[in-house]
């Protein structure tokens, strides 16, 4: 993780249903600390939740259906457009919810995750800020990763209304050896968040310190780029809720979305290496990210959910790719 194009008010009413289930208790660090878990052989190191999110949550299925069908959604919860500029006029501080692609780890490779950020306490738009937690934030899901982790690099984000510009401090992939794919990827989740933040399709520009820029991390960026296809460039398992961390009732329901063989998608509720609860369930269609769902009823305490495809190749294929979420219980 097609699915069917909706509307505006429908794609607000999924983004808000998205984030209504979500309660983290405590600090982020409360929240990594739960419990650990087995990472799914993830593309990159873990990371700590971000610091600057007072909460945050996966974006929907649907979500990312819609953006595939070419309805970007609009960043914030409150059903009003992003300003078309990189700062906006004469505003005061306050909190923006941005959507933000991050890279992980599947059995088809480094693949995009989405996230939600909630960010206090700013003056820039929805669009510099998304782009800034893409490039530099922290994922609250520790088997995400940035799309470029570079600690020096910087990058300020504007649109003209037509073409979206991203320009950085310096060369990202200067010294870097990074796989062409991974690279693609990383580039990827930097025009994915961009389009999303500002609910378009426009293309995206890369510069570096105003410069037009030929290549970054060896992606050939001498016109501004599109997004890829949902089905090349998402994450073929998704789940959108419950969230990372989140606390949720006995009984409860999971969503997502995935492109599996026969849209089959299988799921376990772990404490520890247990496997407490297990079951299966078919996505909307088959081959093609298309949303999923089932209900979940557990005793409470603290687990991980974990969501992933079936290997049908009796074990010559590439492998099972799966998406995983502690939760607590209460």
């Amino acid at each position: 993780m097609s699915t069917p194009p909706r509307n505006d008010s429908d794609l607000h009413s999924l983004f808000e249903d998205a984030v209504s289930d979500v309660h983290p208790e405590g600090g982020t660090s409360e929240i990594r600390a739960r419990a650990g878990r087995p990472s799914a052989s993830r593309w990159v190191p873990l990371t700590v939740a971000a610091a600057v999110a007072t909460a945050v949550v996966i974006v929907g299925g649907a979500w990312l259906g819609q953006q595939e069908s070419g309805n970007a959604p609009a960043a914030g919860s409150g059903g009003t457009a992003p300003e078309p500029s990189s700062q906006p006029s004469s505003e005061a501080r306050r909190t923006l919810q941005v959507p933000v692609y991050y890279v992980g780890s599947t059995a088809a490779g480094p693949r995009l995750f989405a996230e939600s950020h909630v960010v206090p306490n700013t003056t820039d738009s929805d669009l510099q800020v998304a782009v800034e937690e893409a490039l530099r934030g922290d994922p609250i899901d520790p088997d995400y990763s940035p799309a470029f982790r570079n600690e020096t690099s910087t990058a300020r984000a504007s649109t003209d209304g037509e073409t979206i510009t991203i320009d950085l401090s310096d060369d990202l992939g200067a010294t870097v050896d990074m796989p062409d794919e991974s690279g693609t990827a990383g580039v990827q989740a930097l025009v994915w968040t961009a389009q999303a933040a500002t609910s378009s399709q426009q293309p995206v520009r890369f510069t570096i310190d105003g410069r037009p820029t030929d290549r970054v991390y060896n992606v050939d960026t001498s016109a501004p780029l599109q997004r890829a296809s949902a089905d090349s460039i998402l994450a073929t398992v998704s789940i959108a809720t419950p969230a990372e961390g989140a606390v949720v009732p006995t009984r409860f329901e999971v969503s997502g979305q995935a492109a599996t063989f026969e849209a089959n998608v299988v799921w376990e509720l772990k404490r520890g290496d247990e496997v407490v609860r297990n079951g299966f369930t078919t996505a909307e269609e088959c081959c093609t990210l298309s949303p999923y769902s089932f209900t979940v009823t557990a005793t409470p305490g603290d687990y991980t959910l974990v969501v992933h495809d079936t290997d049908e190749s009796d074990g010559e294929g590439i492998g099972t790719s799966a998406d995983t979420k502690r939760i607590t219980v209460e």
